[in-house]
Order: structure tokens, then sequence, then C-alpha cells
């Protein structure tokens, strides 16, 4: 059984993937605040992703490091970024390369598109538009993982996620929620497959009217077993109903009103 390293390990996203993941592997959950309920394949281990010598510890002796953890809101300045997004990102991939960790799977989001009006949307194509200093931080993320990956060697997968509740809960999300499962099928993708080097793939199940075709996680091997349309809130609100707020005409919806702070 392998060892993977699982950065935000006591993140909702972590949570969800979690008990899908630890009959696999030996998991290693790296947060700053130790991940509860812990099962007997699981270690926590409590640490900040900017300290270099902590984040250097966490990688001895693992096999592959799936990337979870990052700082994030809706009006993130720029600055708040800095530590866990940009630094702690590149003293992962440091690590890989210092320990010969083979495999990397980053959490990136499509909100690395999110400025893109949802009319007339590009999909799979659509250039590079972030909506925000969060997602400014995942465009670096996938620039430093394709560094690291053309340069040293490692195997990685970018793994750009739509939206990963438990439902979808509205008529902009359920065009693209992921379940856990089928995120984790991505995950395995990026672990695993024995062609991959460095790929770019959309986190997404089967959705309705989907902004994303997922075609080369689809030629990867991707088959997703969940349709969003079964997962739709209780309280779903319909995109027509949805508040300005709420961002319901961009890809990176309620990312979309806010001013762009650097401090």
């Amino acid at each position: 059984m392998k060892t993977l390293l699982i950065t935000g390990g006591a993140g909702g996203v972590a949570t969800r993937i979690r008990p899908l993941l630890r009959d696999r592997y030996r998991l290693v959950l790296l947060d700053r605040t130790a991940a509860p309920d812990l099962h007997a394949s699981e270690t926590a281990f409590v640490a900040d992703l900017a300290d270099q010598k902590a984040v250097l510890e966490a990688c001895q002796g693992v096999d592959a490091i799936l990337h979870l953890a990052c700082a994030h809101s809706l009006n993130i300045p720029f600055e708040a970024t800095l530590d866990a997004n940009y630094r702690g990102t590149l003293y992962l991939l440091d690590a890989c390369q210092r320990f010969g960790i083979e495999r990397f799977v980053f959490a990136s989001s499509h909100h690395v598109v999110g400025q893109h009006p949802v009319e007339a949307f590009g999909g799979d194509d659509a250039a590079i538009a972030p909506d925000g200093f969060y997602a400014l931080s995942k465009v670096f993320g996938e620039g430093a993982v394709a560094l690291y990956a053309h340069r040293t060697g490692l195997r990685a997968l970018n793994i750009r996620i739509g939206s990963a509740g438990d439902t979808a809960v509205d008529g902009r999300r359920v065009r693209l929620w992921v379940s856990a499962r089928d995120l984790v099928q991505l995950i395995e993708i990026g672990l695993n497959h024995p062609e991959l080097h460095c790929e770019t793939v959309y986190g997404v199940s089967e959705c309705p009217d989907a902004l994303f075709a997922n075609t080369r996680a689809r030629a990867l091997g991707y088959r997703p077993l969940d349709h969003a349309d079964d997962h739709r809130d209780r309280d779903f609100v319909a995109l027509a109903d949805m508040p300005v707020s709420e961002g319901p005409g961009h890809v990176g919806g309620p990312y979309m009103p806010h001013a762009l702070t650097l401090v």
C-alpha cells in the first residue's frame, strides 16, 4: 500500500474523499489543524504550508502528493494568498524533487476561467481568465506544476475542480458539479495512469448543459459515475432565480462582483 500525502487533510473536500481513498493508500493528512475521525490507515500531520521545514518533514517517505490546501475566499487579497498558495505549492514541488516523489495531483479550480460569460462559453478550450486572486494563485499553481513536471520528470495532473459540494445548489453549479467518487476517479488517474506526464482536466461529473466536455479526461479513461441532476439540493435555486450577487451569468459566479485588493 502506497503512502499518499493530502494537504488540506482536515478540509471539506478531503473529508468527502478520504473514505474512498484510505483503503487503497496510507494517508498522511497535512493541515493546520488535526484531521478528525482518523482511520487506522490515516495519520494527521499538523503544520503550516508556509513552514518549509515542516513541509519537507511531512513529505519524507511518501509516494505521491494530493495538494488540496489553499487560502481562499470570495474577496481574498493578494497578500493573503502568498504563503499557502504560492510558497506552499513550491515547497511541495521542491520536496518531490528532493525525495524522488513521482506523482503530484494539484487541485486547481474552474475559477481560472471564471471571468468568462456563460453565454457562448468556450468550454475546455476557453482561455485563462481568473476571477480573483484566489483563481490567479491556481493559475500560478498549474504553471509551477508544469515547471517541475517538465524539468524533473514528475508525473502530474491539474484538476480544475467545479462545484465539489454534496449537492448541486443552483443553476450555475449544476452545470459543473462533481461527486466525491468521480473526483476520486480523476485523482486515481493522476496517481496511477501509466502514460501520464503533465495534464490538465476538469473536475466535473455528468452535468446538464455542461460547461465542460472534459475531453482530455475522457481520453485518459475518465468515465463519470454520477449525474448532477440526481444530486440537486432540495432547496435548489434555478438559474433565473439566482441573485446578481451569485454571478449567474459568469463561469466563476459569486467571485465576479468583488473588487481586487492587494492587501
